[in-house]
């Protein structure tokens, strides 16, 4: 290259550079804005939307505990229990706005599996995810957790003839529960175990149980 080149050569460069590190600049200021954002929501979602259900989950229960009438009790019941799921539920979405945007964690693998499931199902699957997945589960119990979600919800698939099916994972002070329910024909006498017995062997590696019914 010839002089007058290469210095046009190096002015492009230099300015190059600036273009991407105001690039970058730029990408971290959107990144901590949608962050933020984030947290407001969870904060909103925890210290009014579920503080206004409990109340009015209190006030229900007090109510059905004065009733004379069986039919309104047993309403006014269902109506506390679903307040209770949709607690939980809001509780879950809480837990995933307060992880990172760009962050794959334990929830988005399981909703991933259970998403793979669907297409061999044919429906959808519900999903309740209660608790710090992606921060109170180790790696270790988190892989054996996919598998056994994974393999439980192919048993539903392969056997079970099932119409609906549920997913639900509890994270509580020590211990990670996960529990998968179908409306299907249940346990063939007879049939083949390896399944079950992979799932039971994940458990007991774990310090854990296993059950199926």
């Amino acid at each position: 290259f010839s002089d007058a080149t290469q210095r046009l050569l190096e002015a492009f460069a230099g300015q190059a550079a600036v273009a991407l590190e105001l690039a970058d600049r730029r990408r971290d200021a959107e990144r901590l804005a949608l962050l933020e954002d984030r947290d407001r929501i969870a904060r909103d979602l925890h210290d009014t939307v579920i503080q206004r259900l409990f109340a009015t989950a209190m006030t229900l229960m007090s109510a059905g505990k004065i009733t004379q009438r069986r039919d309104v009790a047993v309403r006014v019941q269902r109506a506390v229990d679903d307040l209770d799921d949709t607690i939980r539920q809001i509780r879950s979405t809480i837990f995933a706005l307060q992880a990172g945007p760009d962050e794959e964690g334990l929830r988005s693998r399981l909703h991933a599996v259970v998403d793979e499931a669907a297409d061999h199902l044919g429906f959808a699957p519900s999903v309740r995810l209660d608790g710090l997945l992606d921060t109170a589960v180790s790696d270790e119990v988190g892989e054996h957790l996919l598998a056994v979600a994974r393999e439980a919800l192919s048993n539903v698939a392969r056997h079970a003839r099932a119409r609906e099916a549920q997913v639900a994972v509890d994270v509580r002070d020590d211990e990670v529960v996960l529990r998968v329910e179908d409306d299907g024909v249940g346990l063939c006498e007879g049939g083949r175990r390896s399944g079950l017995r992979n799932m039971a062997e994940r458990a007991e590696r774990l310090g854990g149980s296993f059950q199926a019914t």
